[in-house]
């Protein structure tokens, strides 16, 4: 049974509980006046209880927030707003309030939770930190499954497989897009993640592009289950360049070996073909001119193989310089990247000089040259490409800088010797194209290098200028 000792009690006990608490408690009237402040506003708000009270508790908060909780459909149920503190800086509350009688007034308990809201502003700001990195990257980064079925996947990602819309990628499989001679090794590499630090493959976009992508997987938990981190790297260019290398290596190798055995056979070829023209003259006629016209066909079988030995120009046309540098930068800057190396083109060429010569082949000099410098840098750096005119000799002048280990000055003089290379797994082979390729233009290609300090490779190229109508200028797209 309760009586009035109990309820003074009750009273008494809750009286010093709000007194005690640590909690900012208010009682509001249906105007907004506050009709009660606990003594925790001096604490929270720097206000003592007597100077808030009667005040409108609108005109504390925040004019954001102020608003939100006017056009609000649920009140002070429980929201979090700014209030401004006696010394003029906001302070996050959350605050809950119940009706007392009538709905004429509102029990309400607020806490501070300033420190939870820095916690997710700052939570918030590195998640956009990393959406803004994700979907800026370069490479592939996604989720797949375990079955290989996308779930999520950046900007990059819907560009390397083809698609307008993310939507369009997620739910379909990993699969879709390998040729089909990689689905089993992907198929392993996915129940076996740690086997392989990354896997080379090829993918067949949606508009039926085939791209060289490194591949890897990274174990993830995700929504409660377990799934894959997917990279993608695409190395399309990278293999492209590989190739075109590999290929003027081995018809290197092949126009030494046809060089060797041009001259072999046409040392005893002539041997023959004299004694057959002394047996023509002695009237032998009708076996001697098959035997003539067979060893002429030998000779020019000969001479083409020294051809490929020597590789010669055939067919020169004016090429823009600019936009030749221009695509092979392009082409070798993403395997740059890969091995933290910056290509930089100082291009000091006016007006875009045209020069005489075969395009393909000069292309094939820088590409050797940059991916040299590349190598060079096993820690990184910077490669600088500058060209520019040399007006006293009419040349133009490329320059191919790297800043890497260097080489000793008695080892420059044998560069571009066959098979001689101060690199581990070098052949030479790509220097001496390049000399040959200079050479057969009427320029010339010199080396300065000094050991830990970096490599100048420097090339000159007769400038041949057309007269105006002479002759119409090739783009390298083929367009004029």
């Amino acid at each position: 049974m309760v009586n009035k000792k109990n309820i003074s009690y009750i009273v008494n006990k809750f009286q010093s509980l709000i007194k005690d608490s640590r909690h900012l408690i208010m009682c509001i009237s249906s105007s907004g006046r506050l009709t009660y402040v606990s003594p925790a506003s001096a604490l929270i708000l720097g206000y003592e209880a007597y100077e808030l009270l009667g005040t409108l508790i609108y005109s504390y908060i925040h004019p954001e927030d102020r608003y939100k909780l006017e056009h609000s459909d649920h009140g002070w149920d429980k929201v979090e707003y700014r209030a401004r503190r006696k010394c003029g800086d906001y302070v996050w509350l959350e605050t809950s309030c119940i009706a007392m009688t009538n709905e004429m007034e509102y029990f309400c308990i607020s806490h501070d939770v300033s420190e939870r809201k820095v916690f997710e502003e700052q939570i918030q700001e590195e998640k956009e930190k990393y959406l803004l990195l994700l979907e800026n990257t370069v490479d592939t980064i996604g989720i797949v499954t375990d079955e290989g079925f996308f779930v999520d996947i950046n900007q990059a990602g819907k560009q390397l497989l083809g698609s307008a819309r993310k939507e369009e990628i997620i739910g379909r499989s990993l699969f879709d897009y390998l040729l089909e001679e990689y689905i089993p090794l992907v198929k392993t590499y996915l129940q076996h993640p740690h086997q392989e630090d990354s896997l080379e493959v090829c993918i067949r976009r949606v508009d039926q592009i085939v791209k060289c992508v490194e591949f890897k997987l990274i174990p993830l938990f995700y929504k409660n289950r377990h799934t894959y981190q997917i990279i993608l790297k695409d190395i399309t260019n990278k293999k492209e360049t590989e190739k075109m290398l590999q290929k003027a290596e081995k018809l290197t190798i092949v126009g030494q070996l046809a060089a060797g055995i041009a001259h072999e056979i046409r040392n005893p070829l002539t041997a023959i073909k004299g004694f057959t023209q002394l047996l023509s003259n002695m009237g032998h006629r009708d076996y001697t001119d098959v035997i003539l016209t067979e060893l002429d066909r030998i000779d020019k079988i000969v001479s083409d193989l020294l051809v490929l030995a020597k590789p010669q120009i055939s067919h020169l046309e004016e090429i823009n310089l600019v936009e030749l540098i221009d695509r092979v930068v392009t082409l070798l800057r993403t395997q740059a990247i890969m091995y933290n190396i910056d290509i930089i083109s100082d291009i000091r060429l006016k007006d875009c000089p045209v020069i005489e010569a075969e395009a393909d082949q000069i292309k094939q000099v820088l590409i050797n040259l940059i991916k040299n410098a590349i190598e060079a840098m096993p820690e990184g750096g910077t490669v600088t490409i500058e060209a520019e005119m040399d007006h006293s000799e009419d040349h133009v002048v490329i320059r191919v800088i790297d800043e890497g280990i260097g080489i000793p000055r008695e080892l420059i003089s044998r560069l571009g010797e066959p098979f001689f290379s101060t690199k581990e797994k070098g052949t030479g082979l790509g220097l001496m194209i390049c000399q040959r390729i200079i050479k057969n233009h009427k320029g010339s290609l010199e080396i300065d290098s000094e050991v830990n300090k970096g490599t100048t490779f420097t090339i000159r190229l007769p400038r041949k200028i057309s007269k105006k109508n002479d002759r119409q200028k090739i783009n390298l797209d083929g367009t004029i």
